[in-house]
Protein backbone atom coordinates (compact mmCIF):
# COMPACT_ATOMS: atom_id res chain seq x y z
CA UNK A 1 0.00 0.00 0.00
CA UNK A 2 1.41 3.35 -1.02
CA UNK A 3 0.43 6.50 0.82
CA UNK A 4 0.18 9.69 -1.17
CA UNK A 5 1.00 12.91 0.58
CA UNK A 6 -0.91 16.01 -0.39
CA UNK A 7 -0.05 19.47 0.83
CA UNK A 8 -2.65 22.19 1.09
CA UNK A 9 -1.45 25.79 1.01
CA UNK A 10 -4.21 27.98 2.37
CA UNK A 11 -2.72 31.23 3.69
CA UNK A 12 -4.68 32.65 6.59
CA UNK A 13 -6.55 29.44 7.37
CA UNK A 14 -5.51 28.06 10.75
CA UNK A 15 -7.70 24.99 10.89
CA UNK A 16 -9.70 22.80 8.54
CA UNK A 17 -12.79 21.05 9.80
CA UNK A 18 -15.56 18.79 8.66
CA UNK A 19 -18.84 20.36 7.75
CA UNK A 20 -22.07 18.52 7.15
CA UNK A 21 -20.37 15.12 7.46
CA UNK A 22 -21.54 13.13 10.44
CA UNK A 23 -19.53 10.40 12.10
CA UNK A 24 -21.61 7.66 10.46
CA UNK A 25 -20.78 8.95 6.97
CA UNK A 26 -17.09 9.70 7.50
CA UNK A 27 -15.82 6.30 6.36
CA UNK A 28 -17.56 6.88 3.01
CA UNK A 29 -14.88 9.50 2.27
CA UNK A 30 -12.07 6.94 2.68
CA UNK A 31 -12.32 4.80 -0.50
CA UNK A 32 -10.41 1.87 1.01
CA UNK A 33 -12.84 1.79 3.94
CA UNK A 34 -15.94 2.42 1.82
CA UNK A 35 -15.07 -0.60 -0.32
CA UNK A 36 -14.94 -2.84 2.76
CA UNK A 37 -17.81 -1.58 4.90
CA UNK A 38 -20.44 -3.71 3.17
CA UNK A 39 -18.50 -6.74 4.45
CA UNK A 40 -18.72 -5.60 8.08
CA UNK A 41 -20.94 -7.69 10.34
CA UNK A 42 -23.01 -4.67 11.38
CA UNK A 43 -24.39 -2.12 8.93
CA UNK A 44 -23.74 0.75 11.38
CA UNK A 45 -20.13 -0.26 12.05
CA UNK A 46 -17.88 2.56 13.24
CA UNK A 47 -14.74 0.54 12.40
CA UNK A 48 -13.36 1.07 15.89
CA UNK A 49 -14.29 -1.90 18.08
CA UNK A 50 -17.09 -3.93 16.55
CA UNK A 51 -16.67 -7.69 16.11
CA UNK A 52 -16.71 -8.74 12.48
CA UNK A 53 -15.41 -5.39 11.20
CA UNK A 54 -13.89 -5.85 7.74
CA UNK A 55 -11.93 -2.59 8.06
CA UNK A 56 -10.23 -3.68 11.29
CA UNK A 57 -9.45 -7.05 9.72
CA UNK A 58 -7.88 -5.33 6.69
CA UNK A 59 -5.91 -3.11 9.04
CA UNK A 60 -4.51 -6.19 10.83
CA UNK A 61 -3.51 -7.67 7.47
CA UNK A 62 -1.97 -4.31 6.47
CA UNK A 63 -4.30 -4.14 3.47
CA UNK A 64 -5.16 -0.57 4.43
CA UNK A 65 -2.75 2.09 5.61
CA UNK A 66 -2.34 2.64 9.35
CA UNK A 67 -1.81 6.36 8.63
CA UNK A 68 -5.11 6.62 6.78
CA UNK A 69 -6.92 4.76 9.55
CA UNK A 70 -5.36 7.05 12.15
CA UNK A 71 -6.56 10.06 10.13
CA UNK A 72 -10.06 8.59 10.20
CA UNK A 73 -9.87 8.16 14.00
CA UNK A 74 -8.58 11.70 14.41
CA UNK A 75 -11.44 13.10 12.34
CA UNK A 76 -13.96 11.08 14.35
CA UNK A 77 -12.52 12.44 17.57
CA UNK A 78 -12.66 16.00 16.29
CA UNK A 79 -16.26 15.48 15.15
CA UNK A 80 -17.17 14.33 18.68
CA UNK A 81 -15.41 17.37 20.18
CA UNK A 82 -17.74 19.71 18.26
CA UNK A 83 -21.00 18.01 19.27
Amino acid sequence: VTDKIRIIDAPGIKELGLTEINSYELSDYFPEMRDLQSSCRFNNCTHIHEPGCAVLEALKKEDISRNRYNSYLSMLKNEDDYR
